[in-house]
């Protein structure tokens, strides 16, 4: 399971250093991924994910807070698939426009620490 950990957290160190390289263009395929694609099909990412780290928490050091990330994971799946009250509905409309290229490098910063800190704490 320890290898499941490690393309994990190699996808977030990936993942948080496009959107502090490449911020424009991240934002813009951020924008078509939340506008154009089905929020059903969206909520499965969140959830595979979580469910891998859930599950592989197992094979780290501290796998109370690699679980912990994990079950968070899973309510944004879950959030986002049942839509209560049109929450995620409300925040995708506001969030192409509002958020400023800081918020999206401090994004990045945060994914690339969390993947790093995930990997090293692999036993």
């Amino acid at each position: 399971m320890k290898y499941v950990v490690y393309v994990l957290g190699l996808m977030w160190i990936a993942a948080g250093s496009c959107l502090i390289l490449y911020t424009e263009s991240s934002k813009e395929w951020a924008k078509r991924l939340f506008t154009q694609m089905d929020p059903k099909k969206l909520a499965l990412l969140p959830g595979v994910f979580g469910l891998l780290l859930i599950i592989s928490s197992g094979s780290t050091g501290h796998a109370v807070f690699v679980g912990v990330i994990g079950i968070l994971s899973l309510a944004k799946a879950l959030l986002i698939f049942f839509n209560p009250g049109g929450l995620y509905s409300s925040i995708v409309g506001r969030y192409p426009e509002n958020i400023s290229d800081q918020a999206h490098r401090l994004s990045g910063i945060i994914g690339l620490i969390l993947g790093t800190v995930i990997i090293s704490w692999i036993i």
